[in-house]
């Protein structure tokens, strides 16, 4: 739904209405836009996210095959287990505060189709 502000100054200043969109329901985003409004692709390399981090590991080598529910417990709980040649504690554990459950979802959807799961 769009608001729409109209505004009738003195003097002959008129000015039409201007619509205004209003903000995307959390819920409608897809898992891409979760994925960079997040930053993720500022620590991993993940090609279906054209992103070239090279702090993180590049998530369609170290989550090829793995399942939703791997996916989203890496996320949510980073620190439970680390990738090979990476160590806990790196990757913010907040995640799962910070994230909305539907954009959760829908990131470890898209993360989840990238790499083959």
């Amino acid at each position: 739904m769009a608001a729409a502000a109209l505004t009738s100054g003195g003097g002959g200043d008129e000015r039409a209405a201007v619509a205004t969109p209003a903000p995307e329901p959390a819920a409608a985003r897809d898992g891409k836009t979760v994925w960079v409004a997040n930053g993720c692709g500022s620590c991993h390399a993940f090609a279906p996210a054209s992103a070239t981090g090279q702090f993180g590991p590049n998530l369609s080598a170290t989550l090829n095959g793995m399942p939703a529910s791997y996916i989203r417990e890496s996320i949510v709980t980073p620190s439970k287990v680390a990738a090979a040649g990476y160590s806990t504690g790196m990757m913010p554990e907040d995640y799962g505060a910070r994230i909305p459950p539907a954009e959760l979802e829908a990131l470890v959807e898209f993360i989840r189709s990238g790499v083959g799961g």
